[in-house]
């Protein structure tokens, strides 16, 4: 799973993710990369954005599938969680 911003989260939102889904594998400072995956309640997504007074999605990932960063680095989700690219 990853969530994604636009900009920097605030460290209120940062928080509220840590707690919620505890420390992410990787970041670029954007985008947050989760592996397995917890239950979701309908407004946390709502609840972030308010907190960070920005647009947030999450997203599903599937393994295999690959994941962008605004760096240019690439991960890859496997049967045990998210993978550098050429790492």
């Amino acid at each position: 799973m990853s969530i994604n911003f636009n900009d920097t989260p605030n460290p209120l939102a940062k928080e509220f993710m840590e707690k919620m889904f505890g420390q992410a594998k990787f970041t670029d400072g954007k985008s947050f990369l989760y592996d397995g995956m917890k239950e979701i309640e309908s407004v946390f997504i709502g609840e972030l954005a308010n907190m960070a007074k920005q647009p947030v999605t999450m997203e599903l990932h599937g393994e295999g599938e690959i994941k962008t960063m605004s760096d240019g680095t690439q991960y890859y989700v496997t049967r045990r969680g998210w993978v550098k690219v050429g790492g």
